[in-house]
């Protein structure tokens, strides 16, 4: 679905990469050459025969989001309800409360193990007396960003390529300010296209390549890809940015391996049952 969702934002080798908000998060590419993201990561096959999509995820990606409504968003529940609205409508409201930065407070969005780090835990690190649920619910916003810069870098660096914009797509694409704090992490403009459901739209897209009514990924995606509101991003934003990443987050997990692998030791020998 991954792969459909990329040729659905018309992400083909051209200079795009492809960021998926979904309760998994990825960032793609999609390129000619056989490309791993990482060492011994594997490339995807792309949906058009004779290309890839080198894929960083991010397990459980917006799927923190869900986390946080149900751990910490009672009063924006309460409040959905009584106005019919979605819960993610009145969250986005906590993030205008924040600056960016979250004043130092910073989230690595492990929650689920990485493949290469299997010891990794998630990690909010910075508290003050200053930070609230606001700045917790900011963080993971941010904390998604970081994850997706630092697999976009690895990516593009493997590939020797340059992206010159950002596709987005999957529910999380649904909030203009989500959209605007990846663009100003990443540095790069975000774009939408006519639907946040870009998977479908690759596969119908496929679905007419494969009928002959048209011949080329490209024609398809002249014809049925229309590109939506577009995301600037601030570059003293992302300079600020990248500060945070490179003097915290970056180091979040490097520094506290051992103790994340005594974490997992510790929950192996006193492990609580499950119901």
């Amino acid at each position: 679905d991954k792969g459909c969702e990329t040729f659905g934002t018309g992400t083909l080798d051209n200079g795009r990469a492809s960021v998926s908000m979904g309760t998994t998060a990825t960032v793609q590419i999609t390129t000619r050459n056989y490309v791993e993201p990482e060492q011994f990561m594997p490339a995807y096959p792309a949906v058009i025969k004779g290309m890839y999509n080198p894929e960083v995820e991010i397990f459980r990606g917006c799927w923190m989001v869900t986390w946080f409504k149900e751990q910490f968003g009672g009063p924006e529940v309460a409040a959905a309800k009584e106005k019919g609205c979605a819960p993610e409508q009145l969250l986005d409201d906590l993030l205008d409360k924040v600056p960016i930065g979250c004043e130092g407070l910073v989230l690595q969005p492990y929650w689920s193990p990485k493949i290469k780090q299997p010891c990794a835990k998630g990690t909010i690190i910075g508290f003050s007396d200053v930070h609230t649920r606001a700045h917790i619910y900011r963080a993971i916003i941010e904390g998604i960003g970081f994850g997706l810069y630092e697999g976009l870098t690895s990516i593009c660096a493997r590939a020797r390529t340059t992206p010159s914009s950002i596709m987005i797509s999957g529910g999380g694409s649904n909030s203009d300010r989500v959209c605007k704090i990846l663009a100003d992490i990443l540095g790069l403009p975000v774009r939408k296209t006519q639907t946040y459901e870009n998977s479908a739209l690759g596969c119908a897209m496929l679905t007419y390549m494969g009928l002959g009514v048209y011949k080329t990924p490209e024609e398809a995606i002249k014809h049925m890809v229309r590109e939506g509101a577009c995301y600037e991003p601030d570059m003293k934003n992302h300079e600020q940015y990248k500060v945070l990443f490179s003097t915290v987050y970056e180091r979040i997990y490097r520094k506290n391996r051992k103790t994340f692998a005594n974490i997992r030791a510790y929950n192996r020998r006193f492990p609580v049952p499950r119901s």
